[in-house]
């Protein structure tokens, strides 16, 4: 969701270098694309590592001699670790009492541009639209909201390899089912649903392909062998899972199946058909602007509780999402892929 931002900040016409800190996943799945070309990974481990790490970060970007950093993540250490490495301009909004380190503090509440009478919240808006008003303090524009990822010759060589692997043609219908969400186990469908709808996509000629990463191999492969189908195959199957498989793989789908996920951000920044399942998140602080996706999410009082696990124990913003209601909307998807193609 900050790729916009990046992009934007990418074409301002004095910029000598962009240097991207963050975590090592998210800036591994950024690899291609042009403005990546200098990162930094961190994440410190332990408390220790962490007033170490920091320091050592500060060091680093002192050393590189940055002149203006733009803080993302809303964190009092990361504005810390600004005013450490003695960066002139400091860029973030205005919270978390990190106000007196930052030289650029961006009100949370701001007049709207298209009335006099009423304020916008930062604080509620997509990530997207966050990540832009940062943007816009450098002078970029930020009118353009669609995300973007760079796939591979070698990303689509593998997938092209995974798929032949595991027997499924080009020429017939791919759905790419994703039910994972790191350790948030009250994000995830119920496993008989998940089960229910590749076993009847299968039965309608479909091959569906359940996405896995190493952390949840076991699961996809099980979820695979239960459906017990050849048109139900498991990335699992495969010795090696790096990003840029899932990259390929989902560039290559008709429709993407997904939790809310980082899954289901590559997809539609990949501009694939998404259909998102939304239980215990709230899916309008992360609205995207590509391709739209088709969101399906029921209204109960207890949403969205944003709860890793769901503290009532009865996991119904999940559980309701039945698979009639899922079906009908990725069959929706792949018959406008069919009307597209044609």
């Amino acid at each position: 969701m900050a790729t916009p931002a990046l992009r934007a900040i990418a074409s301002l016409p004095d910029l000598e270098e962009l240097t991207l800190v963050g975590r090592a996943g998210p800036l591994a799945l950024l690899e291609n694309e042009p403005y990546a070309k200098v990162r930094i990974p961190f994440k410190p481990r332990s408390k220790s590592e962490s007033i170490l790490g920091r320091r050592a970060l500060a060091k680093e970007l002192r050393q590189r001699s940055v002149d203006t950093i733009l803080l993302m993540p809303n964190s009092l250490s990361s504005a810390a670790i600004a005013r450490v490495a003695g960066i002139p301009r400091r860029i973030g909004f205005a919270r978390d009492g990190r106000s007196w380190l930052l030289t650029d503090a961006i009100p949370l509440h701001e007049a709207r541009k298209d009335t006099k009478s009423h304020t916008r919240s930062w604080r509620e808006s997509p990530a997207i639209d966050y990540y832009l008003r940062l943007a816009s303090e450098l002078g970029c524009r930020a009118d353009d909201r669609s995300m973007e990822l760079c796939v591979s010759p070698e990303d689509k060589e593998m997938s092209c390899t995974l798929l032949g692997q595991v027997g499924f043609s080009r020429a017939k219908k791919l759905v790419v089912m994703n039910n994972s969400s790191a350790s948030a186990s009250a994000r995830l469908w119920p496993i008989p649903y998940v089960v229910d709808a590749c076993g009847k996509l299968a039965r309608d000629g479909v091959q569906v392909l359940i996405h896995a990463s190493p952390s949840d191999r076991e699961m996809a492969n099980a979820l695979a062998a239960t459906v017990a189908h050849p048109n139900v195959q498991s990335m699992g199957k495969t010795e090696n899972l790096p990003l840029g498989l899932s990259r390929g793989v989902l560039s290559m789908a008709d429709a993407v199946v997904s939790t809310d996920s980082g899954v289901r951000h590559i997809a539609v920044a990949l501009n694939r058909r998404v259909v998102s399942l939304f239980g215990p998140t709230n899916s309008s602080l992360t609205t995207t602007y590509n391709i739209p996706e088709l969101l399906i999410e029921n209204s109960l009082q207890c949403r969205p509780c944003l709860k890793d696990i769901c503290p009532v124990k009865h996991h119904r913003c999940m559980s309701q999402l039945s698979t009639d209601r899922v079906l009908q909307a990725v069959r929706s998807v792949l018959s406008r892929s069919m009307q597209h193609a044609a």
